[in-house]
């Protein structure tokens, strides 16, 4: 028998209930409430000027997903159903010159991957980084092999690129420990459809370039990576101050 949204906001995730996480999120300022009942985020600071998507399948829903139903709605103290299937083949290139290669080899790979630098992800200690978006383990094994295979053939790739495949995202793992022991209580899955239609997203972000060469160029420029001149025609992108000799 479905339950009433009483009974399903009464479900207690992150030491309190789903209701009380929501009221707090609501006092503290990082949800808003409207008149209708509809919840929104206060502030998406998306940083729009950094991942280039390849769109081989439909969108990932992670703001909700992520934003709104771990960090709010559950306090961090559960990972919602919606990501119990996802596996993401991750990729590690070295310089701009591989991911740009990488990024290339993956439009052709049908299944959905963001390329981009991944220095804004607390939870990352790369650079640069592509991520492969399947729906379970055995899928993510099959795209591994289609990724390793692929860029076998390409010059600008190393052998020994970083492959690998891990469990949803690194947030959870920090708050609850190693993804292979998760538990996902049944009820998640009507307090997650019932949630979602409570749910109001952000309008899509306008002006935000489709493919964001210019930043990577500048984050490769500052870390000392020189083989952004490959996207500059060999021309620095800031001129190198003049050194004098110290005797």
């Amino acid at each position: 028998m479905a339950l009433s949204p009483e009974q399903l906001l009464s479900l207690r995730i992150g030491g309190a209930t789903v209701a009380d996480n929501l009221r707090h999120a609501v006092a503290t300022g990082k949800l808003i409430e409207d008149s209708d009942g509809g919840l929104r985020i206060a502030s998406d600071r998306r940083t729009g000027n950094n991942w280039a998507w390849v769109e081989h399948g439909p969108p990932l829903g992670c703001t909700f997903l992520m934003t709104f139903l771990f960090r709010q709605a559950y306090a961090s103290g559960a990972v919602p159903h919606g990501c119990s299937a996802c596996y993401k083949v991750k990729v590690l290139p070295r310089s701009m010159r591989e991911l740009v290669a990488a990024w290339g080899i993956a439009k052709r790979i049908e299944c959905r991957s963001k390329w981009g630098v991944d220095l804004n992800n607390s939870y990352s200690q790369n650079i640069y980084a592509g991520y492969f978006y399947t729906a379970g383990l055995e899928s993510a094994r099959v795209i591994y092999r289609i990724a390793r295979d692929a860029f076998a053939g390409n010059p600008k790739i190393a052998a020994d690129i970083g492959v690998s495949i891990k469990r949803g995202c690194s947030e959870y793992e920090a708050a609850l420990g190693p993804s292979d022991t998760y538990q996902f209580a049944p009820e998640l899955v009507e307090l997650e459809a019932y949630l979602r239609t409570r749910y109001r997203a952000a309008p899509k972000q306008a002006g935000v370039p489709a493919v964001p060469l210019a930043h990577w160029i500048d984050v490769a420029f500052r870390i000392g990576d020189d083989t952004y001149l490959d996207f500059t025609g060999g021309k620095r992108l800031r001129p190198a101050a003049v050194a004098y000799d110290p005797r």
